[in-house]
């Protein structure tokens, strides 16, 4: 800790390190993250309001777009995480373009302040007290005083006269109530920025997929997808030869795919899987990938015709050694399940046995994703 972090020795270290642990919710990551990125902006009034609204802005993406759940569920499978459901509220309302930023996003919550208030006045109860338990150990989880606000905060206020606590709380109304910095942990908190950051975005991650379990690549689905991580320049090149010496025909419209004219296609959308293996990858019409977008093919439909595009991809790498050199180049970035190499793309395989073993690999991950809450696609709809 000393060779990393900068600090005054009278910063109580013990008990931030602790602010984190056990958590029953995520309130506590976003919250303190929110409060970080305020002060990197140099934000002088810390409202309760101003760290709520970063909370649901840093979630969007990992709700909207990668459906991870952020905490528990009622018995009818409803979420009761006021983070998710204040990013529902606002997604319902379908008024964001695909991409997004979060000074967008942000502006958006702003503009419907009365559509989230519930949402914000359950989070802003507890979370900001709660955060600072470590510092507080003297009063149990059921300690009364926990829901008297007025004394808390001059309870507070007082501890940290002695104790030095990162903030206390003004005396403000509702969700304009101010977090109040002390100096000290403020340059701690800005000088360590980076480490800290990292820190939370540590057990972030960990919490989130013990909630989500089975759900792969969390790590990349704590903020919008970044094209530049695709690895799809080799798997084209191949497909591109594939269909320069063989008919390709588009799984969802029948039509013939012309050179040129094809956009990748993931089967299960890469904002589930998070990786560009090539037995999840296909070529397809460009207009037919866009109204898909991250949806989930229909698989009574469109399996078939995506597991014989892939045999007849299969056949071809081990009749031409033009097609078998690209795909051996493609192994680094579009293979790198044992599996696909061992048991799918290999030399002599039956067409009935290669559909087998691509549908017991793919099926139970594409069953995954509709448990999440990814919704079904067909042509026309």
């Amino acid at each position: 800790m000393d060779e990393v972090f900068k600090y005054d020795c009278n910063l109580n270290i013990g008990s931030f390190i602790h602010m984190l642990d056990d958590p029953t919710e995520c309130y506590k990551f976003y919250w303190l993250d929110s409060i970080m990125q305020l002060l990197a902006e140099k934000e002088e009034s810390i409202t309760f309001d101003k760290v709520i609204s970063g909370m649901i802005a840093d979630a969007w993406y990992s709700v909207t777009e990668y459906h991870l759940k952020m905490g528990t569920r009622d018995t009818r499978g409803n979420s009761v995480n006021s983070i998710e459901r204040a990013v529902n509220k606002l997604n319902e309302m379908n008024c964001f373009e695909y991409t997004v930023d979060r000074r967008q996003i942000l502006e958006k919550i702003k503009e419907n302040e009365k559509l989230l208030h519930d949402e914000k006045y359950q989070i802003a109860k507890n979370v900001p007290y709660r955060l600072l338990s470590a510092f507080m150990r003297e009063l149990g989880g059921n300690d009364p005083l926990w829901s008297q606000r007025t004394r808390l905060i001059a309870y507070m206020e007082k501890i940290s006269n002695r104790c030095c606590m990162p903030y206390i709380i003004g005396t403000e109304r509702g969700l304009e109530k101010r977090i109040i910095l002390e100096e000290s942990w403020k340059r701690f908190l800005i000088d360590n920025m980076v480490y800290i950051r990292g820190w939370i975005q540590m057990k972030k991650i960990k919490y989130l997929q013990d909630r989500n379990p089975g759900v792969p690549g969390i790590i990349y689905k704590l903020e919008p997808e970044n094209e530049k991580h695709r690895k799809l320049q080799k798997i084209r090149g191949l497909w591109t030869a594939v269909i320069e010496m063989s008919d390709i025909y588009d799984i969802y419209s029948g039509s013939h795919i012309e050179q040129n004219e094809y956009e990748i296609d993931h089967f299960v959308p890469w904002s589930f899987v998070t990786n560009d293996e090539m037995w999840n990858l296909v070529p397809v019409n460009p207009s037919l990938n866009a109204s898909k977008r991250d949806k989930l093919p229909n698989w009574d439909r469109y399996f078939l015709s995506f597991a014989q595009n892939q045999f007849r991809l299969n056949q071809m790498v081990y009749k031409y050694e033009r097609l078998a050199h690209i795909f051996r180049e493609c192994q680094r970035d579009n293979l790198n399940a044992a599996w696909s190499v061992e048991e799918l793309y290999v030399k002599n395989i039956k067409n009935d046995q290669f559909c087998k073993v691509l549908e017991s690999r793919l099926k139970p991950i594409y069953e995954l994703a509709r448990t999440q809450g990814y919704r079904i696609w067909m042509v026309g709809e």
